[in-house]
């Protein structure tokens, strides 16, 4: 079944997205210089489903959804996300809803899931949330940190990669000015030529 999604498909450097919120998060991880594929190409789920995730971070071996932060939608998009997951264990699936925001944990690792956990708990829990960090030593290196994890008193994070060299210290990650300069050039008013406002038909 084919869902139709009010949005405004946005050309940003070269690239229609089909939203706005897509183009944010391209812009956000051009300014980490994380490389991505947009809309690489569709993939046979077992769920007799066809999949077309928006971006694959290639320096990250993960794909990335974009959803807006409406529930009905995450709710549905996690389904396929989360047996593409399941599907092929040699890369990592994120779900990220909404904006690019500093310090809003706002994606969802789902490769870290089985069947046994419902969608809705994992949405639940603020603790499921994360958000990007940078190595305290190691620039390029890239981490996802949960601020909310065990009685809001603990953060977790762990390190995802990157384009940078991994060196082995025991110091955690932070919100480096390079991850504080991404989330404000992916929240400004940056030059995009918005080519239409329409209902756009979304992936099945």
């Amino acid at each position: 079944m084919t869902r139709l999604i009010e949005a405004t498909a946005t050309e940003y450097n070269g690239i229609t997205f089909r939203s706005k919120t897509e183009a944010k998060w391209a812009v956000f991880l051009d300014a980490l210089e994380i490389k991505f594929e947009y809309e690489k190409r569709t993939i046979p789920l077992s769920i007799s489903k066809q999949y077309l995730p928006d971006f694959f971070l290639p320096q990250l071996n993960a794909f990335l959804e974009v959803k807006p932060d409406n529930e009905e939608i995450v709710i549905e998009e996690c389904i396929k996300a989360r047996c593409l997951a399941k599907d092929d264990k040699t890369k990592k699936v994120w779900l990220a809803i909404g904006l690019p925001k500093e310090r809003v944990g706002n994606i969802l690792p789902l490769s870290q899931w089985n069947d046994s956990t419902s969608i809705q708990d994992i949405l639940g829990e603020n603790r499921n949330r994360y958000y990007f960090c940078e190595d305290r030593r190691d620039k390029g290196i890239f981490w996802l940190q949960s601020d909310d994890f065990v009685g809001e008193m603990f953060a977790h994070s762990y390190c995802v990669g990157g384009w940078g060299t991994s060196t082995d210290h025991m110091k955690p990650p932070y919100i480096s000015d390079r991850i504080k300069r991404a989330h404000q050039l992916a929240l400004q008013n940056y030059k995009a030529k918005i080519t239409t406002n329409e209902d756009i038909s979304k992936k099945t």
